[in-house]
């Protein structure tokens, strides 16, 4: 069954829960979300805990913040991975993160700089201290 979104393409940069979760329900409404994850993974995918005093093999926050989403590694770091990146979100109507503005900035994926070369993006930044004033970068 098709969604509301079906059609929608997002680009997700999203580490532990707040991005990954907004990336899993635009994903549950029928758009395509391609995750983009650094060489190492999101850190999630690999945090383990233990509800009953053994350990998980797997997180399921993160698998359930992740369903029917695609995922690509790269390292954005480097001219490629910025390439690459830069042309998948060239082709997406949605940009969603919660990297820290700092680090946004230093890619080049900021809101201010990825508008002006994509008007139509729509630009979706979950911060915990908001993207303006001098907690931004916390």
């Amino acid at each position: 069954m098709a969604g509301p979104l079906e059609g929608v393409k997002v680009v997700e940069l999203g580490v532990w829960v707040a991005g990954p979760a907004a990336g899993g329900i635009l994903a549950d409404w029928g758009a395509e979300v391609v995750k983009i994850e650094p060489p190492a993974g999101d850190p999630s995918r690999t945090f383990q805990y233990s509800l009953t005093g053994q350990m998980m093999p797997t997180n399921p926050i993160f698998e359930m913040d992740n369903r029917s989403k695609r995922s690509i590694v790269l390292d954005l770091t480097t001219p490629e991975g910025k390439e690459i990146a830069e042309d998948l979100i060239a082709d997406a109507d949605v940009f969603v993160t919660n990297v820290r503005l700092g680090g946004l900035e230093r890619l080049g994926l900021d809101a201010e700089t990825l508008t002006a070369r994509h008007p139509r993006l729509i630009y979706a930044a979950i911060t915990g201290y908001g993207m303006e004033g001098e907690d931004a970068d916390r």
